[in-house]
């Protein structure tokens, strides 16, 4: 082919689907083809996992059940309580970091200008990312209640409503958080790093939400209390451990609360997320610095 026909050929303007649905889905299929290609990982996350729940087992041996009843979630050993934790905020971070992560990752490979650049919408490319996370963590989180209720015999509730409740918790859970994700993917399109921080809100959330221990062991520190109180995981580890330790449905009172609130914090945190991100955006291309690193 001689110039002028690649000239020509550059020139065409090659179809472009302009539904946003087939952007979502081309990117979601991209990176779930990716995460199957990695076998090996697969396999040792879903080891690794097994052997964590086998390692909380241990653990609960040194717990008294007397102390886990006053609670409030009813006699239940701590094998099971720990499990809710666990499998929960394993999902959470998983979900969110999907976001933050994935603009990290563009930035470090240096491939974000392409992206930006594509007729794929950068709005489309991260719905198409999450939902790739939460089916991912949805994997490893299915993983640990089964290890927990089947191999440990963990003594969860477990029917078809208490896992339609659950579901629906753990949606409401993520969707109190999405806002935050988003909010870091558009601090590290602009300063190109924040895993630290990520790092810190992660570990000062499981430990002040009470994943391995009552809550109510932090009312000799009233600091400390009145902050896991502000925390939206708080209230979805409250109802997830309601509805599976004790057989709560949504309308319960306690349950719908926990509820109300979680989706209070969707509301607010979400549009404050998404102005951070669209700030980020706009100043990475006025100042030019979409392609560094």
């Amino acid at each position: 082919m001689d110039v002028h026909g690649l000239v020509d050929l550059f020139r065409e303007e090659a179809p472009q689907a302009s539904s946003e649905l087939l952007h979502v889905w081309a990117v979601f299929w991209a990176n779930f083809k990716i995460f199957l290609s990695y076998r090996t990982w697969v396999i040792t996350e879903t080891l690794s996992t097994v052997a964590s729940i086998a390692m909380y087992s241990l653990m609960g041996l040194q717990v008294e059940a007397k102390r886990l009843g006053e609670t409030g979630y009813g006699s239940t050993s701590w094998l099971a309580f720990a499990l809710v934790g666990v499998a929960s905020v394993n999902y959470l971070w998983m979900c969110i970091n999907r976001i933050s992560h994935s603009m990290q990752n563009e930035v470090r490979e240096g491939t974000l200008e392409q992206i930006i650049a594509s007729p794929i919408r950068l709005r489309s490319y991260i719905i198409g990312q999450s939902i790739r996370g939460f089916l991912v963590s949805g994997y490893f989180m299915l993983g640990v209640l089964l290890v927990g209720i089947f191999l440990l015999q963990a003594p969860l509730v477990v029917t078809v409503e208490t896992i339609l409740s659950f579901g629906i918790i753990v949606l409401v859970m993520v969707g109190s958080y999405i806002g935050i994700g988003v909010m870091t993917a558009g601090i590290i399109l602009v300063y190109k790093k924040a895993d630290p921080l990520t790092f810190l809100f992660i570990s000062i959330t499981e430990f002040l939400g009470g994943v391995l221990f009552p809550l109510n062991y932090l009312k000799n520190y009233p600091l400390l209390w009145t902050l896991a109180w502000f925390m939206p995981y708080t209230y979805a580890l409250d109802a997830a451990r309601r509805v599976l330790l004790t057989g709560s449905s949504l309308t319960s009172p306690a349950v719908l609360t926990d509820l109300v609130v979680l989706t209070l914090y969707l509301v607010i945190s979400l549009p404050l997320g998404l102005r951070v991100f669209r700030w980020g955006y706009n100043r990475i291309r006025d100042e030019g610095t979409v392609a560094t690193y």
